[in-house]
């Protein structure tokens, strides 16, 4: 598990420890990061397994932010089915209190994901119009199969967009995407990547190209910062899935609605 300079001398000063010391008994470094060493098991070494099959943190006070927002990892609130599989090796999950959506969102890390997405995107929109792209609003390109168009995009794309737009009555059969109303698209700010590079006009085509690349790779970097999963594929596959998530998967008290965000319920630690 990585862990950041602040982190490193949380748990020094927890086990009163200097962080030299911490970082020179605990800690090893894989590539150009500074990780927790493990024991031969592969399990972390402040890890205690109690009776009855329960486990317990030796350093809770004072354990890393990725541990602290388990089990709202990203790849665990990626979809139901992540969050069900998660279940069968987390007692936790299921239990009796209630954490919201929001804070979710914030303690999976994703809000914070997401605004740095915000960011990248205006810094985008800024290099577009420097470089004098117009676009003609014909509304072909949001027509992808009469256009020949396939958009690929990030699943966190995926999700910005799905907060701005009404995904409940769209059919993904329709292959169109859900903003696309009257031959214009009513969801312009919350547009992924691909979108805001691409112009009809075939004078700014190499040029954009080469600033769409530049951009994805800033979006991998994103991703990379953010521990997130690296899912580029066809946009609206991305939001059939999403839409897929809409409808509440409910069992007592255990509800989970991927992007839609439900409450949820844990046990408390």
């Amino acid at each position: 598990m990585i862990v950041s300079p602040r982190e490193r001398e949380a748990i020094a000063r927890h086990l009163g420890m200097s962080v030299a010391a911490f970082e020179a008994a605990h800690t090893t470094v894989s590539g150009d990061d500074v990780v927790l060493r493990d024991v031969e098991s592969g399990a972390c070494e402040w890890l205690d397994r109690l009776p009855g099959g329960t486990t317990a943190c030796r350093v809770n006070a004072a354990k890393p932010d990725q541990c602290a927002s388990y089990p709202f990892w990203p790849r665990v609130v990626a979809s139901p089915e992540a969050w069900e599989d998660e279940k069968t090796r987390c007692k936790g999950i299921g239990g009796d209190i209630v954490v919201s959506a929001g804070e979710i969102d914030e303690r999976s890390g994703m809000a914070d994901a997401l605004a740095d997405l915000d960011l990248l995107l205006e810094e985008l929109d800024y290099e577009v119009k420097d470089l004098g792209a117009r676009c003609w609003l014909s509304g072909d390109c949001c027509d992808f199969d009469a256009a020949g168009h396939r958009l690929f995009t990030s699943e966190i794309e995926a999700r910005r967009f799905a907060k701005g737009v009404d995904l409940t009555g769209w059919d993904p059969a329709s292959r169109m995407c859900p903003a696309w109303k009257d031959r214009r698209c009513t969801a312009r700010e919350h547009r992924p990547l691909a979108c805001r590079t691409y112009f009809c006009d075939p004078a700014f085509t190499e040029r954009v190209n080469d600033l769409t690349e530049c951009y994805i790779t800033r979006l991998k970097w994103l991703h990379e910062k953010h521990r997130l999963n690296w899912d580029y594929r066809d946009f609206l596959a991305h939001l059939a899935r999403l839409k897929e998530s809409l409808p509440v998967v409910s069992r007592a008290n255990d509800r989970y609605q991927g992007d839609a965000r439900a409450d949820v319920n844990v046990t408390g630690s």
